[in-house]
């Protein structure tokens, strides 16, 4: 079966951003994970997805969804507008949509593609772990975006005790001060693991436990739940991405500095002798 590796570019730039203070850190970060589970995976396919500077369907249903988010940093934005221009010279596909956000768009073609390939999510946000089925695997990224650990269903349930899925309604119990979805009142992650061990979902917990706060955790819930029926216009040979990348893409590396990536083996046919060393 194909592999399609599908990268939650936001949450991979930000976390290689404040893992270190390097100028073009953040691109460097990104690319370093980004082409190691490329050769690890040996995915056949591949595609990244950003977050549009817009309110989505989320800020619809709940004015104050992510409302204490700080704003992007300028450098940054900086960084990730080139790492866009990179990722076009690697001839990697790019999805974003107005409205909704890169988790969405990655859930959507998760179930697309379900049928023909292995998908494999890289990200460091927890909460695509939702995502995770038999032919879903989501790789988290831990310590910076140097190692990753390998979600699976089973792994999911020897941590949790739950499935994949029911993962959202403990988000929706216990909310998210990131997100600034409220959950329910009074519960936190714990509590929240045993009620959803107990009766399942949300809907028979309140089925059996009324609450004066119903109407916020089943909004909760609709905010946690990442969309999976995008209409995303989906060309595998579009997606198709093999090794070794073209002397475009060295030279584009190089004019960064990037030399680690340069003379990483696999990469790039031969060129002759090491470029020059530095410390990214």
């Amino acid at each position: 079966m194909n592999k399609l590796l599908l990268v939650d570019g936001n949450s991979l730039i930000n976390r290689a951003y404040y893992a270190t203070s390097l100028t073009n850190g953040a691109s460097y970060g990104f690319l370093n994970m980004f082409l190691k589970e490329i050769q690890d995976t040996r995915c056949t396919h591949v595609a990244v997805a950003f977050d549009v500077r817009a309110k989505t369907f989320r800020h619809e249903l709940f004015d104050e969804y992510k409302a204490h988010r700080k704003p992007m940093p300028d450098d940054l934005a900086r960084q990730l507008f080139d790492l866009k221009e990179l990722l076009a010279i690697m001839g990697i596909t790019i999805f974003e949509k107005p409205g909704f956000e890169a988790d969405d768009i990655l859930g959507s073609l998760g179930c697309i593609v379900k049928k023909d390939f292995h998908t494999i999510i890289l990200t460091a946000d927890r909460d695509l772990l939702q995502l995770v089925d038999d032919n879903v695997s989501v790789y988290l990224t831990k310590t910076g975006v140097t190692r990753v650990e390998v979600y699976t269903p089973a792994r999911i349930h020897d941590e949790f005790g739950i499935t994949p899925v029911q993962l959202i309604d403990v988000k929706a119990l216990m909310g998210d001060k990131s997100d600034n979805i409220p959950g329910a009142q009074g519960i936190g992650e714990k509590t929240a693991l045993k009620i959803i061990k107990q009766f399942g979902n949300i809907e028979t917990y309140l089925k059996n436990t009324p609450r004066d706060d119903t109407d916020i955790i089943f909004k909760s819930k609709q905010l946690s739940e990442i969309k999976c029926d995008m209409d995303i216009p989906f060309d595998p040979g579009k997606l198709e991405f093999s090794l070794p990348m073209s002397k475009d893409v060295f030279n584009a590396f190089k004019s960064r500095h990037f030399y680690s990536l340069c003379n990483r083996d696999g990469l790039f046919e031969t060129t002759g002798m090491p470029v020059q060393q530095s410390f990214i």
